[in-house]
Formats: structure tokens, C-alpha cells, sequence
């Protein structure tokens, strides 16, 4: 690779020995005695190095001190320069020679590649280099070494004689092949702006699939969702989540488009309602009259009811919601009384509000049960699924202690399933199914169809449970009354809380009224075991950790 620079060394040699180092050669001895004789190369004070030149050519940095008296007082008068000549040139006696060598070289002696190749470069020194020529600017000569990506400039002074003849040739094929830059265009004045009339929207473009142009003209069918002042969330079809995109990647008629829609969503923006201690700020128009916060995913929509402890899940396809009625999410406080009966507690208060929106990713609500407990629940609302966590607190002197829970419920395919008829709620369920995964046996499946007799039958032998069926890992219900949607359902860490699953008393198809309840592991204990409740310390808390996760999995 390195036969140009070669072929350059060969044709100024007799040159090079013209502008060499001196080459006498002088006794030098150490201060053991020894004498050796080589030609002096230079001394650094600094560093009290003597540098020296043998026969063989081996070039040998020694330190000075190493030297005896005669041989160190040599190698400083030989470092002592030299009175300069007169001259009226400024050039020197390097560059006349170099020149001569440039001038009768072969006007193909070296070719462009001689300044893509590592080179073998040494200092003044003579410490070797390997890098890449870069430009040899008045004194200054820049190298690179690791392909470019370490560029440095020293002095040229800095190198050997041989070093900077090379330096001055690769500057002269430099300035035969690398061509000039070229001169900057003259500025080209700013197209005019073009005049875009902002379009014509009415409320049914906000969810039409609208044509959007790019800046570079291409094409893009989407849903407008909304906008700001830095760009523009558009639903696309087969995407789970909104693409954001900022102004600038829009065409002018589209950007247009895009903030008149804005626009116009900002106007119908339906009245907001105050908070009082029995409900949370809510809307008091449009489609969420009644609830606090909401999401509208191209997947599912959410929202958090005023009453501050629930929260309903819709499925969309094709931005229609696919059941009439939600899936609902409630935080509950729940004891045992002395007859073993199921009692909940009311929220009596709710002291804090947050203001009604629906961007607004995590909702903490703050209350009081009616046994003077107070609570702190947390709903998390986002495109990638929802999540429940929290706890409370309540007085030790509590009659029957509380346990907290978050029960999820699915809603009935079949309005009135308990007096449907199995032709009914065949044909409205279809292959929908609840699934749920037990901790300690396979997965197990209950068709929406199925009677919850029949059902039993297969769970148990000999009236007793032959399969141990809760508490699940999790649940997931899918099939034909959810679209292409799978709805799966688990607790974040089954370290410390207890998912399980029942159906409601009177249901005769079991998944029509299936419910989901997440408890700490203290608070199921505690529900097992409701004279000792008091004892179960963990019993009022659901950590985020442990939280409650619903994910919407889109089907293709």
C-alpha cells in the first residue's frame, strides 16, 4: 500500500543525503568506561536525553546522565546551533531542494491514492509514525492516524528531514488532485409563502380519516387527533398508539387542515363542574359527562368516574366502541361481619379534586370511608394499558377491620343473560371465552356459553375441587364479543398479591358475570380469617409494585 511514497523516496534520494543529519561519527563513553562510536541525532534538555545514531543505523535515545563528563559536554556543544548564514531569502536551504526534487519529478510519479494511505512519518527525534497526509499550510502540517478519526497539526519543525520532504511532496500531489472547493453559490431568495385558506370543518371531521400530505409530498391516511403548537397526533389505521409529527413535516395545506381541527375541537370542549366533597371535578357536557379524566386510545377509551373510586374500559374497532356496556374498575373496602356476611365501606368524603382532563397520565384520589378510614387511590391511564394501585388507613378501635381491594367487571354479552335462553347467548358469544392461567394447574378455559353446572362439573369430583383454580396468575378474556381484542388481566408481582376470579350469585353463564379481585396477600388472609383480620398488617395496601394491570391487545 505504500509503493507511491516509495517510488517518491527513490527519485529525490541523492537529495535527502544533501539535507540529512551530520553523520560524523564521535566517540561516546558511559560513565562505566565503554566507548562506542556513533553520529550525534539531538539532546533534549528537558527530558536530559541524548539521542545518537550508531553505524548499523540503530537510532539509541540515552540518558545523559548515563554518559561520562567528556561525552555529556559533547552532546551539548553539538546541540548548541549554529550561527545562520546571512541571507536575504526567507526560504530555506530545505525548501530549495524540495522544490528541485518536486520539479523533476514525473508528472505521474504519484497519483491520488498517495494521499488516501498511512505514510511512515518520524520526528526530529526520531520517534516513528504511521498516519494519513492532510495539508502542509505555511509551517504547519496536519496529520490523521485510526482512518481519520484522530486529525492533529504540529509544527514541521517538529520532524525529521526525511519527514518533511515528504511533507512538501504530498502537498504538491495535494494540490494537482484534490480540487479546488467551489466558490458558495450566491443566496437564492426565499420563495414567496404561499396562501393556503384555512379549510371549511365541521364536527364529523374530527373523526373522518383525512388525506395528509408530507413537506416532500407523500401521502398519509389518518384520523386527526390532536394538536398543539409544535405539531400533530394522527391516528393511523393498524398502529396501536398515536404518531406524533411536528409542523414542519406537513405541507401547507395540511397544517391548515390540521389546525382547524384543533380549532374546532378547542370549541367543543364541554362544560366543567366543580368538585365538592361527594364528587371529583368532572364534565358536565358531551361524551364524558360525568367523569373526571379519560383516554381515548385507537384501541380502547377509559375514563374515572366522579365518585372518585371507579373507573370504565370500553373496546373501540374502527373507533366504535364494540359493547354497549364497560368493563369496571372499582376500589373497595371490604370486612366480614360477626355473621361472616360480605360488608363494603362508603366513601363519606373526597378531599382532593384534580382538575377534569383528558391528558393527564396518573389520578391520585384522596378520601374518607364512613368508619373514619381515609384512602388514597391512584388510576393510570395511558395507550399502553391501565393500572390501579393504593392503600388506607383506618382506626385500630374498627369493629370488623377492612381489607382493600380493586375488583374489575365484565360485562354481561347478553344483557339479560339469567333469563336468556342458550340459543340466545350462543349467538351473541360466539367463541368469546374467559381464560385464566392458576398458579398451580394449566390454563383453563370457561366458554361465555357454557352453564356454570356444567362448568362445575368439570372443576370438581365427588363434590370437592380437583383443580386449584384461584389465585391466577391471570385472566384474559377474548373471542367474538371483543372483536380482535384480547383484554388481559394480572397483578404487576404475584410476590405479594393475590388475583382470583369468581362469578356473581345468580348467573347462570358464568363469564357473563365473571369478576376479577386483586388483594395484597395480608388482605386475602385476612378475608380467609376475619377474627384475626387486625393482625394482618398489609391487609389496607396494594402497592404500585403489586398493582392491577389491564392491557388491551389489538388483534390484526
Amino acid at each position: 500500500m505504500k509503493q507511491p511514497y516509495l517510488i517518491a523516496l527513490i527519485l529525490f534520494a541523492p537529495f535527502l543525503s544533501i539535507m540529512g543529519q551530520d553523520e560524523t561519527l564521535h566517540p561516546w563513553t558511559d560513565t562505566q568506561g565503554r566507548t562506542l562510536q556513533a553520529s550525534f541525532i539531538s539532546f533534549d534538555a528537558a527530558a536530559q536525553t541524548v539521542t545518537i545514531k550508531m553505524s548499523n543505523g540503530v537510532v539509541y535515545p540515552a540518558p545523559l546522565s548515563s554518559l561520562s563528563a567528556e561525552s555529556q559536554a559533547l552532546a551539548k556543544q553539538l546541540a548548541a546551533p549554529k550561527p545562520a548564514a546571512p541571507s536575504q531569502s526567507t526560504s530555506s536551504p530545505f525548501d530549495e531542494v524540495v522544490d528541485e526534487v518536486i520539479a523533476a519529478m514525473p508528472a505521474d510519479a504519484l497519483g491520488p491514492e498517495a494521499l488516501d494511505i498511512d505514510h511512515d512519518w518520524s520526528s526530529a527525534d526520531g520517534r516513528p509514525l504511521s498516519a494519513k497526509f492532510i495539508s502542509l499550510v505555511g509551517d504547519q502540517l496536519t496529520l490523521a492516524m485510526n482512518g481519520g478519526a484522530k486529525e492533529f497539526t504540529l509544527p514541521i519543525s517538529k520532524f525529521s528531514e526525511e519527514s518533511k520532504a515528504l511533507a512538501k511532496v504530498l502537498q504538491a500531489v495535494a494540490k494537482k488532485h484534490r480540487p479546488a472547493p467551489p466558490k458558495p453559490a450566491k443566496p437564492v431568495a426565499p420563495a414567496k409563502p404561499v396562501k393556503v385558506v384555512p379549510p371549511k370543518v365541521v364536527e364529523a371531521d374530527l373523526d373522518k380519516v383525512h388525506t395528509w400530505t408530507s413537506a416532500d409530498g407523500r401521502p398519509l391516511e389518518a384520523t386527526f387527533v390532536s394538536a398543539d403548537d409544535k405539531g400533530i397526533d394522527l391516528k393511523m389505521r393498524g398502529r396501536s398508539s398515536p404518531m406524533n409529527l411536528p409542523w414542519s413535516k406537513l405541507d401547507a395545506q395540511s397544517v391548515a387542515l390540521g389546525k382547524a381541527l384543533q380549532a374546532l375541537k378547542k370549541s367543543l370542549i364541554p362544560t366543567i363542574l366543580g368538585g365538592n366533597e361527594n364528587n371529583l371535578e368532572r364534565y358536565g357536557s358531551g361524551k364524558w359527562r360525568g367523569y373526571n379524566t379519560y383516554i381515548e386510545s385507537v384501541a380502547f377509551e377509559a375514563g374515572i368516574l366522579s365518585n372518585g373510586k371507579s373507573a370504565h374500559i370500553w373496546l373501540l374497532k374502527d373507533g366504535n366502541r364494540v359493547q354497549s356496556r364497560p368493563f369496571s374498575v372499582d376500589f373497595e373496602g371490604v370486612f366480614r361481619d360477626e355473621r361472616g356476611g360480605w360488608g363494603h365501606r362508603k366513601v363519606t368524603s373526597l378531599e382532593t379534586s384534580p382538575p377534569a382532563s383528558n391528558d393527564r397520565r396518573t389520578t391520585t384520589i384522596k378520601g374518607k370511608w364512613n368508619n373514619e378510614g381515609s384512602f388514597e387511590y391512584s388510576f393510570e391511564l395511558s395507550n399502553a394499558g391501565l393500572s390501579f394501585w393504593g392503600d388506607a388507613k383506618e382506626p385500630k378501635s374498627t369493629e370488623f377491620p377492612t381489607s382493600l381491594r380493586i375488583a374489575l367487571r365484565a360485562p354481561s354479552v347478553v344483557a339479560d343473560a339469567k333469563n336468556a335462553t342458550l340459543e340466545d347467548i350462543k349467538k351473541a358469544s360466539g367463541d368469546g371465552a374467559l381464560y385464566v392461567d392458576p398458579m398451580q394447574a394449566k390454563r383453563i378455559k370457561f366458554p361465555f356459553d357454557e352453564k356454570w353446572a356444567d362448568t362445575q362439573k368439570k372443576l370438581t369430583k365427588d363434590g370437592k375441587n380437583k383443580i386449584e383454580y384461584n389465585p391466577v396468575k391471570y385472566a384474559e378474556f377474548n373471542g367474538f364479543p371483543y372483536g380482535d381484542h384480547k383484554v388481559k388481566v394480572k397483578p404487576a408481582s404475584t410476590r405479594k398479591a393475590d388475583l382470583t376470579w369468581y362469578v356473581r350469585y345468580g348467573v347462570i353463564f358464568p363469564a357473563q358475570g365473571a369478576a376479577l379481585l386483586l388483594h395484597s396477600t395480608d388482605g386475602s388472609q385476612a378475608m380467609k380469617d376475619p377474627k384475626n383480620a387486625a393482625e394482618y398488617k398489609d391487609r389496607l395496601e396494594i402497592s404500585k409494585s403489586e398493582r392491577l394491570t389491564v392491557q388491551v391487545i389489538r388483534g390484526s
